[in-house]
């Protein structure tokens, strides 16, 4: 059908334009367009970069579906106007959209950020080349389909196709949405009644500025958060807590109201020397790590290389060892951390808010669950809960350094919490904390999931509170 398409010129003579012919120039630039989306969203994945760190949002999805709908449409109807008028349309069109390539590549380069226009120049060389071939063949097997009335199959698969990205451009839109803007120069709203905390900052040596909260006195708790989440995931227990311990909550630059400083990587080892620089700065000693997650890695890589600072480990659903890619947590950061989990953070905030929906078994509280993921919002924010995941297997050499300085940390008490709904922490990993520290009590948490923290706050709190003040009692 294709071939007879070429053959048959789309007139003789000078036609006039009608409704009809218009709208069949527009059905053609409409089927372009669902090609040269997929086409420009896989190069735009394809450029090798760090994933979700190093995304810009002037690529994201919600701006290169109407830009490539536009374009496409605008092309069909410039090569029918050509074909009238050009002895060469189809070369005329290809000119004309190098051009515009071009331009849009040079306007990037010139007014956008450092290294946009080379993320973009794949995605666009891809859409000018796919419409300069697609445009001419289905503006002309768009007529020749409503003359014969062939099988509607390919119709209905391109609709399909269309619908599917109309579908998903409406729900990338609707992530888009304006995040309150909080009081005393905090980036959005934080309600005192959900975390009922003095919001603080600190300047670090390094130049990040790093969000904490410090609340009550005694003991020292340093709570070290997971992904997709911030210090508010300790909330509850810091409200616990804080009646007779000190409670010290951070959020690590990139997360939450953190801000890295220039050219930091975002690495589980350069957070972990971050946690390193506030617990120096704040004269933090004699610390209990309560961690879950990414801060397990993080707090464990601080207090292998400066145990002194550390008496005693809480931990759960965390690990701290290398990880094959082999294994589900391996599997798991192939594919979230890859294409298509970047895809669906940064476009979609989809880790973020499924993360905190499938991890907790209670019910969250709608209002709890906006604030969680409030600081994912910001569109240049996004890409941190997409980066952590492929770091679970492309941090392995910092994983090494995290298990080789256990042994250090043998002769500290701790207290492990175990999350048995939580698949991504199988009961090996219990073994292995369990190996790693002799003196430990395990306390497994059936009716819990990852956030266990969020389903079991209460009896956390009680056994933390036991936990330390046993220790404490203990002869020196």
């Amino acid at each position: 059908m294709i071939t007879e398409a070429r053959a048959t010129p789309i007139h003789t003579t000078a036609m006039r334009w009608t409704g009809a012919e218009a709208l069949r120039v527009l059905r053609a630039g409409l089927a372009a367009s669902v090609s040269v989306v997929l086409l420009a969203t896989m190069a735009v994945l394809a450029v090798p970069h760090a994933r979700g760190i190093a995304f810009f949002p002037a690529l994201r999805y919600a701006v290169v579906t109407p830009a490539c709908v536009v374009v496409a449409v605008a092309a069909a109807f410039l090569y029918r106007a050509l074909a009238e008028r050009s002895a060469r349309p189809r070369a005329t069109l290809a000119a004309v959209l190098a051009g515009l390539a071009a331009g849009a590549l040079l306007g990037m380069a010139a007014a956008g950020p450092r290294g946009l226009a080379a993320a973009a120049l794949p995605a666009v060389a891809c859409v000018a080349v796919a419409l300069a071939l697609l445009v001419p063949r289905l503006v002309r097997l768009v007529r020749l389909v409503d003359r014969q009335r062939p099988s509607r199959a390919g119709t209905v698969a391109v609709a399909a196709l269309g619908a599917i990205e109309l579908l998903g451009l409406a729900g990338a839109l609707s992530t888009e949405r304006a995040v309150p803007r909080g009081p005393q120069g905090l980036a959005f709203e934080i309600p005192r009644a959900m975390f009922d905390a003095d919001h603080r900052f600190i300047e670090l040596p390094s130049g990040a500025r790093v969000h904490y909260v410090d609340e009550g006195e005694g003991e020292t708790l340093l709570f070290l958060h997971g992904n997709p989440a911030w210090s508010f995931q300790w909330r509850d227990l810091i409200r616990g807590l804080r009646g007779s311990h000190r409670c010290v909550a951070l959020d690590y630059p990139g997360f939450g109201l953190s801000e890295a400083p220039a050219g930091f990587g975002y690495t589980p080892r350069e957070e972990s020397l971050v946690v390193e620089e506030l617990v120096d700065q704040l004269g933090l000693r004699d610390v209990t790590l309560v961690m879950q997650d990414w801060g397990g890695p993080i707090g464990l890589g601080l207090a292998g290389r400066r145990p002194e600072l550390v008496r005693r480990v809480v931990l759960g659903s965390t690990w701290a060892w290398p990880t094959s890619t082999d294994t589900p947590r391996g599997k798991f950061s192939m594919i979230v951390g890859g294409p298509v989990g970047e895809f669906a953070q940064v476009n979609f905030n989809a880790f973020a808010s499924l993360g905190i929906e499938n991890g907790i078994v209670r019910e969250l509280p709608a209002e709890v669950a906006d604030v969680y993921v409030r600081p994912f919002l910001p569109l240049e924010r996004r890409g941190i809960a997409a980066f952590y995941p492929g770091q679970i297997t492309a941090a392995n050499d910092y994983f090494a350094e995290v298990e080789a300085g256990l042994p250090r940390l043998a002769h500290k008490e701790a207290l492990i919490f175990w999350a048995l709904k939580d698949v991504g922490f199988p009961r090996t990993d219990l073994e292995r904390f369990e190996a790693a520290f002799p003196d430990h009590r395990t306390i497994e948490l059936p009716d819990a999931d990852h956030f266990f923290f969020e389903d079991a706050a209460e009896q956390m709190i009680q056994e933390i509170r036991a936990f330390i003040l046993s220790d404490a009692a203990r002869p020196t």
